[in-house]
């Protein structure tokens, strides 16, 4: 008898943890991460593991992840897809908060949730404004911007510059000039760089470039033009003027690796995985800012109570230089050792 009591008595307190440990699970606060791209694209990976750094330890948050893929599609079809899908993967998660990066993923899913009653919305690595998105002056929305660390990339040129036997302060211009593709991301980017104060170097504008043969033109055009090639984004180049639809972009490694061997001058990326793909020094916004800041904005909405409305928007403040030490060497340049550290330190360093 006493161990059929004792029995009923274990099955019972089993019983409870279960069902305890569900009710817990189930009642998780719910993140849904929603990438405009997928994670074949070092900027994805880094945001990721900047949003891990800010939900380090956090196990009582329930995160998940979905990704648009529209870095390598963007054609209609596609992008009435990746909305539809994303839509649903909101509707039927129904999380708490969505941490959306990059323009696409606020474009085509973040926006129709705007001042939704349950569902906060963090905004992330948007390199133009909010407002067609109804972000400003939402109640469930915050976030924050991603702005080319144009400063910073004023100041390598700058140092550079001495390196190629040009003198700023003896009165020696030094121009440089912008390539990029057809994309949004890459004409807001144009934009605010046309923005910036960059005397004493001259900025002699920006090329909007389609395909492959137009971009290699470009580059030996600028030859006697320019000093330096900043570069943006490439990602989205056909390989002729009259390649079809249906035809695959040119790998952005091929881009940049052509780019980096064939310019007459040296070539400055202003996105991080510039020289990941093959460029001799970028100077980049740091991913792990943007993640990090988004996961810590996520976690006030949720252990704080935190009104979105109530989170300033924020602006990137820090970047991330990386370097191929080969295109230095074969240009003959060279840099400060803080600049090698501060690569390695960020994992940046290739050779």
């Amino acid at each position: 008898m006493r161990n059929k009591i004792t029995a009923v008595l274990m099955a019972g307190f089993f019983l409870t943890l279960v069902v305890s440990a569900l009710n817990i699970n189930i009642h998780r606060p719910n993140i849904l991460v929603l990438h405009s791209y997928d994670t074949s694209y070092i900027w994805t990976r880094d945001l990721n593991a900047g949003l891990k750094r800010g939900l380090d330890g956090q196990s009582w948050i329930q995160t998940r992840y979905h990704y648009m893929n529209t870095k390598k599609k963007s054609d209609p079809g596609h992008l009435r897809r990746a909305s539809i899908a994303a839509r649903k993967a909101i509707d039927d998660g129904k999380p708490d908060v969505i941490i959306a990066f990059d323009d696409y993923a606020q474009q085509l899913a973040g926006s129709y949730y705007v001042n939704h009653p349950d569902i906060k919305i963090v905004f992330a690595a948007v390199n133009g404004g909010v407002e067609t998105y109804n972000y400003i002056g939402a109640d469930n929305v915050t976030g924050i911007y991603e702005r080319k660390p144009v400063a910073a990339i004023k100041e390598t040129i700058t140092l550079l510059s001495k390196a190629i036997g040009k003198d700023i302060d003896g009165g020696d211009q030094v121009r440089i000039a912008l390539l990029g593709d057809t994309t949004l991301s890459a004409k807001r980017d144009e934009d605010y760089v046309g923005s910036y104060q960059w005397a004493p170097l001259v900025y002699t504008g920006a090329f909007t470039i389609a395909d492959f043969e137009q971009w290699k033109t470009t580059v030996f055009g600028l030859a006697t033009k320019v000093d330096f090639i900043m570069v943006g984004g490439y990602r989205k180049l056909k390989r002729l003027p009259d390649s079809g639809p249906k035809e695959e972009f040119v790998p952005p490694g091929e881009v940049m690796r052509w780019t980096e061997k064939n310019s007459p001058v040296p070539v400055i990326g202003i996105d991080i995985f510039n020289t990941e793909d093959g460029a001799m020094m970028s100077v980049g916004v740091s991913p792990f800012e943007q993640g990090n800041t988004a996961a810590n904005m996520a976690r006030r909405i949720l252990e704080d109570g935190v009104a979105p409305s109530k989170i300033p928007f924020a602006t990137s403040q820090q970047y991330v230089v990386a370097f191929r030490r080969s295109a230095l060497d074969r240009r003959k340049l060279q840099i400060p050792k803080i600049f090698e550290a501060f690569a390695r330190a960020t994992d940046n360093y290739h050779d």
